[in-house]
């Protein structure tokens, strides 16, 4: 089907002809079409997006604003001549800041003060709104003092309390309010997305509840397919030192790199969110600092070969880390998360992950784990097993099964796999041989499914099929992409 044009209203279409002409974005770079319209949204990757960083990491220069996740949005936030920007839908006018109430923060008005109002709401109106109703400045600035976790702010004008409550969401972590519009930069010339707060849900099909909610899946599939101490890392953040933070991957599992306490640190949720699934040259030292102290490998099996070619020509090629390298390591994810969910549509496929790859995994919940403040352990306990706990790996097998299922179903990914016309004969080659693997224990299976939970009873495990060749077979095909992925590389790099 074909996707259908967004129209640009009136009022967008003067707002970007006058921010282009701005003399704060003098020398950013933007091209006209032939029709004469601005091209005002390019690919991050693409020459344009990335004169664009080169730009803005100038101008951080300028400003004293260090390179780290997140400076983009700063500088262009900073620079912006108005702090007002015009959705490209409706026309209307939102603050680039955090002036924007969450449902959560919402929740809580009505429940202290029995009024309701929208997303859309600035908080200056609210404050406005709720003074016209009943409540008086010293009420409001207690409320949002307790909401915000505000110092002293009795004395204090309107102003000033909204603009502590500001900095708390915008860095500190605070998730009470938002920004009219969210970053986009380089992809839209003045650093926004197109559309504001007002039509975002609507025109964000990324942004929609149901795929937020996928986002959370994809991060399911991540990590139950990923290599490392799984039960340790989740034990880990679910400890004192991630209060009120969220887990940052120094090496992201979107990319490929283990889920290992070992290789997270506490981040504040909005510099996290901003991170995304960026690589970054200080990321891959701190990663061969964190592997050289621990001797935990950083990346998963069906990555390893992209890592270690990274780990061999980073410093060579300091302009790829964010770009190629990062790049390959994805493409290289959607294509095992693909590989992934052809097996599963297997019965004894489903039997072959298990077997090979769910069951070595589940050994590190057999522990308790007490750890340091750098993801260590320091102390390591047999768990004594409830009834609870005694069916996690059904719960465990069920979700990561799950997962790549909707990983792969998802519409709206940006990346397809890319598998070759050879690499989808050997993948249909190995189903194949998995569908011909006998039994080796009187022709048992290993579990029979539960229909109320369509998970599966492996309460007595134990491998009962040989998959050894098979195991082979799918490591060779990941290593050939592995190595193609490469191959694309180096031929860019001999350019």
């Amino acid at each position: 089907m074909t996707k259908k044009e967004r129209v640009w209203c009136n009022n967008f279409l003067i707002y970007i002809e006058n921010i282009s002409k701005h003399p704060n974005y003098h020398g950013l770079p933007i091209k006209r079409k032939k029709d004469g319209s601005l091209a005002w949204i390019v690919f991050t990757n693409g020459d344009v997006g990335k004169a664009r960083k080169k730009w803005a990491e100038k101008k951080a220069f300028e400003l004293g604003f260090p390179l780290q996740p997140g400076v983009y949005a700063r500088v262009m936030r900073e620079i912006h001549p108005t702090k007002f920007h015009v959705c490209q839908i409706c026309g209307s006018n939102m603050s680039i800041f955090y002036y924007y109430p969450s449902i959560n923060f919402l929740k809580l008005i009505k429940n202290r003060f029995n009024l309701e109002f929208s997303i859309c709401d600035h908080i200056g109106y609210i404050w406005d709104q709720l003074l016209d109703n009943g409540a008086n400045d010293d009420t409001l600035r207690n409320f949002f003092k307790s909401v915000f976790k505000l110092p002293d702010v009795n004395g204090k004008e309107k102003s000033e309390v909204l603009e502590m409550c500001e900095k708390q969401c915008r860095e500190n972590g605070k998730s009470f309010l938002s920004p009219g519009t969210m970053s986009n930069f380089p992809d839209r010339f003045d650093g926004f997305h197109t559309y504001n707060r007002c039509c975002r849900a609507a025109q964000d099909k990324g942004r929609s509840r149901e795929n937020l909610k996928s986002y959370t899946k994809d991060r399911r599939a991540y990590e139950y397919w990923s290599d490392g101490n799984i039960h340790a890392a989740n034990t880990f953040i679910g400890g004192k030192y991630f209060i009120g933070k969220s887990a940052d991957h120094i090496g992201p599992i979107s990319l490929g790199f283990v889920h290992d306490p070992c290789y997270l640190r506490p981040m504040l949720n909005s510099d996290n969110s901003t991170k995304r699934d960026r690589l970054l040259i200080e990321d891959i030292e701190a990663i061969l600092e964190v592997e050289e102290s621990t001797g935990v490998y950083p990346m998963s099996w069906y990555s390893a070969d992209i890592s270690d070619f990274i780990k061999s020509n980073y410093k060579k090629n300091p302009n790829f880390v964010s770009s190629h390298y990062r790049d390959i390591l994805k493409q290289n994810i959607v294509n095992f998360m693909f590989i992934l969910n052809e097996l599963l549509k297997l019965s004894l496929g489903k039997i072959f992950l298990f077997e090979e790859f769910i069951l070595p995994k589940y050994e590190c919940f057999l522990y308790s784990y007490e750890l340091d403040d750098l993801g260590r352990i320091i102390k390591q306990l047999s768990r004594r097993f409830t009834e609870r706990n005694n069916k996690e790996i059904i719960r465990f097998t069920r979700i990561a099964f799950e997962s790549v299922k909707t990983f792969n179903e998802k519409n709206n990914r940006n990346i397809m796999h890319n598998l070759t016309s050879d690499e989808k004969l050997e993948l249909s080659n190995l189903c194949k041989n998995i569908t011909m693997v006998r039994n080796q224990k009187n022709n048992q299976f290993l579990y029979a499914a539960e229909p109320e939970e369509d998970s599966f009873d492996v309460l007595n495990t134990g491998k009962k099929y040989d998959f050894k060749k098979c195991l082979e077979q799918l490591k060779m095909l990941v290593i050939t992409i592995e190595k193609r992925l490469i191959k694309t590389v180096i031929s860019e790099l001999a350019r």
